[in-house]
């Protein structure tokens, strides 16, 4: 259902380089600081980059995986290995409950 808010189309380049900033900066601020310093800053930055979409990001504590969803897609995110895929909810369901 689209709820006019949700993007229908992902920036996938945009996303993809933002996100991997993010954890690139996450990781060089572990070198100094505490990590719920670097993530108070990491979820700063993940804020400023969504703004209102932030509800349709989800991220791991260390900010290296991240599911951002928009109306038709999920995009799944590896910000270390650099890799993304475009996948779809029933998808992702159909992994989760045959793998048990």
């Amino acid at each position: 259902m689209d709820d006019g808010i949700t993007p229908r189309d992902l920036k996938i380049d945009m996303i993809r380089e933002g996100l991997k900033g993010i954890r690139k900066r996450y990781l060089e601020c572990l070198a100094s600081k505490k990590r719920e310093v670097c993530y108070a800053v990491a979820a700063n930055e993940l804020m400023s980059m969504f703004g209102s979409l932030m509800p349709r990001v989800i991220h791991d504590p260390e900010v290296r995986y991240y599911i951002l969803y928009g109306v038709d897609q999920l995009l799944v995110y590896d910000a270390d290995m650099d890799r993304l895929r475009l996948t779809t909810i029933e998808e992702v369901a159909n992994i989760v409950f045959n793998s048990t």
